[in-house]
């Protein structure tokens, strides 16, 4: 199995890096060839595109489902407001159903099997389980139900997918710092829970793409779970033993907001995943100079548009990637990265 093993705190140059598990100890990764390579994207949005992206006007009063791990999850709240725009605008009923958690997937089968019983004209759906959940998801393709995956997919070869290539994120981030910093420097990689695949692509395409810029040395890759105070701790443990901190890639931003930072590392680059009205707030305030976000409101969006493009008989691209891009200060003008990101505050999540 190729792919790069995580060490002990060692320089770009040799062959790992740590994965720092706090007093636990460390834990070896091991990053498969899948897990680092980009998807392939039949069509892929740049952020322009979703300032442009419109539903079409459903041609029959259709019904589509949403299945959901948890609405108990930010991400998923923020897609299914995104999805709820979708069909206001097209026409279209939204029911939306969840299971009992991520960690809980046959509760999310028997979700989406009682919602395919109730014959919806199409579905969309994140699913938690991405191989437990395919069997169902092809059954309800088979009986003619379109089915479009959203944020996370599954193994199936049939249903239409709208994703963000987490690996790519990481490519960019370090894309990104290279230039923030043409002269280099030393930092940490805080990665996110060491078993979660999003987490684990970010890191493996923040890795490889480092390579390509001997100057921006990574001193420690440190996992941590979504946990902020963990990640604090974890990070100044590890800076401790690193003392050089020029910058900081947190591949979520709520891993370990940028405002939290210690005083002692303030000066540092800063670059995280996915935009919130915190990360936001630390732009506008220069305590984070870069954010990558996830666009889940635009994922919702696309994904029930492209379930009524189907429905009204059209042809749509199976795989349909959200942009990998990078807010700076200079973006906070332009309204469509929190309108693609971030749920209003009057917005009442389903329950």
């Amino acid at each position: 199995m190729n792919g790069i093993r995580f060490g002990l705190a060692l320089p770009l140059s040799c062959a790992a890096f740590v994965a720092m598990a706090g007093t636990a100890g460390a834990q070896d990764l091991v990053f498969t060839e899948a897990e680092r390579t980009p998807l392939v994207c039949d069509v892929e949005f740049s952020v322009t595109d979703l300032t442009e992206f419109t539903p079409p006007a459903a041609a029959d009063p259709y019904t589509i489902a949403v299945s959901v791990p948890s609405f108990a999850n930010p991400y998923i709240q923020a897609l299914v407001y995104g999805a709820e725009l979708a069909a206001e605008e097209a026409g279209v009923t939204l029911t939306v159903g969840a299971g009992r958690g991520f960690m809980d997937p046959a509760s999310q089968i028997t979700q989406f099997e009682n919602a395919l019983a109730r014959r919806p004209d199409a579905i969309l759906i994140n699913p938690a389980d991405p191989a437990g959940l395919a069997t169902a998801i092809d059954d309800a393709v088979a009986a003619g139900v379109p089915v479009v995956e959203v944020g996370t997919l599954s193994i199936s070869e049939v249903s239409t997918k709208v994703v963000q290539d987490d690996y790519m994120q990481g490519v960019r981030a370090a894309e990104a710092l290279a230039d923030l910093m043409p002269d280099g420097g030393e930092g940490i990689l805080m990665g996110g829970p060491a078993n979660a695949s999003w987490s684990r692509r970010r890191v493996a395409g923040f890795l490889d793409q480092v390579t390509a810029t001997p100057e921006i040395r990574v001193n420690a890759v440190v996992n941590t779970d979504i946990d902020p105070q963990q990640a604090l701790t974890r990070l100044t443990n590890t800076a401790q033993a690193h003392p050089n901190v020029d910058w900081i890639y947190a591949v979520g931003s709520f891993l370990l907001a940028p405002q939290s930072i210690p005083p002692e590392y303030a000066d540092a680059t800063y670059l995280g995943g996915t935009l919130t009205t915190v990360s936001l707030d630390a732009l506008a305030n220069e305590t984070a100079n870069a954010i990558l976000p996830d666009f889940p409101v635009a994922v919702g969006y696309v994904g029930v548009s492209l379930a009524v493009s189907q429905l009204n008989g059209d042809t749509v691209p199976q795989r349909n990637c959200i942009p990998n891009a990078v807010m700076t200060a200079g973006d906070l003008d332009n309204p469509v990265w929190v309108d693609s990101s971030i749920v209003p505050e009057d917005w009442v999540a389903p329950q």
